[in-house]
């Protein structure tokens, strides 16, 4: 019921809105235009499966803006299939499909027509990860083919596969009274970061094939809004909301959960809230499909509250990216 109210959401939001007023429109216009009109040589090698995908769409509609819109339109359809098959239904807490929607749904399903496919197959890759087998590259390659910031996965993912091999302490068998002492030292350790930012921002526009995401690692001190600090509260309660009560299955996420939460943290402080936000997805939906919701205070009673909440936060999250 959970995963049907989800579709038909994104449906009743696909017929009654306008693409071209979501966050990133232009912006994908005036990337489509470039690569049509003036490619580079990198386009068949540096995200190329995102390039084919927008490229198609341009033959298919030989217009550029009619092109960003159909592309719209099979993004929607696509991130609820994905949603299905990186968190199938019959395996995964309504509670999850719910919240994960609601916090991620807006961005995922109308705005980020390169990352959200990487996104989702970076989920497949962390749950392989988990039982350590080797298709869990493939999906982190993949996804790295639609967006190259998938690769900010690799480092947690490869904890995650190698975990047997790792030292004790970095190990998903110690104590939640240990994995709660790290996730603070975490955010005090993020905390004393910033005057990084113009180094990690002079290090990407050296590159010149990833010089272009320099719009992400802006100066912090000017672009970072009271919403992006309110972000990563809420990040750092829910991760140790997760630390606190993960249990079973949930337990092996650990190792993952921190070092990715490590990494959001030293990209708010050092580089840019933004490019943090966009690092979150990666980590924050694996964590949120093997929640423990009824640890949480989750139950008949409470589902009202928590749907209401998840309707509230869906409503906030889609203003963002609806101008």
């Amino acid at each position: 019921m959970a995963y049907g109210t989800i579709v038909l959401a994104v449906l009743l939001i696909s017929l009654l809105t306008e693409p071209s007023r979501f966050g990133d429109f232009e912006a994908y216009v005036l990337y489509l235009d470039a690569l049509v009109h003036f490619p580079s040589p990198s386009w068949m090698y540096f995200e190329v499966f995102s390039n084919l995908y927008l490229l198609g769409s341009y033959w298919l509609t030989q217009s550029v803006f009619s092109a960003v819109t159909f592309a719209h339109y099979i993004l929607s359809i696509f991130s609820v299939l994905a949603l299905g098959a990186a968190f199938p239904p019959r395996r995964t807490p309504w509670p999850s499909l719910l919240f994960i929607f609601a916090m991620l749904g807006p961005l995922l399903a109308f705005v980020t027509m390169r990352a959200t496919p990487a996104y989702f197959l970076v989920a497949l890759g962390v749950r392989y990860a988990v039982e350590r087998r080797p298709a869990a590259w493939i999906f982190l390659t993949a996804a790295a083919m639609f967006h190259i910031s998938s690769l900010l996965a690799a480092p947690p993912m490869a904890l995650l596969y190698f975990e047997r091999n790792l030292p004790a302490m970095l190990r998903s068998n110690r104590s939640r009274r240990y994995y709660l002492l790290v996730a603070l030292t975490i955010v005090a350790f993020g905390a004393a970061l910033p005057q990084l930012s113009s180094s990690v921002t002079a290090l990407i526009q050296s590159i010149p094939v990833i010089s272009k995401y320099d719009a992400y690692t802006e100066s912090v001190s000017t672009d970072t809004q009271i919403g992006h600090y309110i972000f990563l509260l809420f990040l750092s309660v829910l991760t140790v909301g997760f630390l606190a009560v993960q249990q079973g299955a949930a337990a092996r996420l650990n190792i993952f959960v921190l070092a990715s939460f490590a990494l959001y943290v030293v990209m708010f402080f050092s580089a840019s809230p933004i490019a943090a936000f966009r690092q979150a997805p990666f980590w924050v939906m694996p964590m949120l499909a093997v929640l423990p919701w009824e640890r949480l205070g989750f139950n008949h009673a409470t589902a009202p509250v928590f749907i209401a909440g998840c309707i509230g936060l869906f409503a906030f999250q889609f203003n963002q990216v609806y101008l």
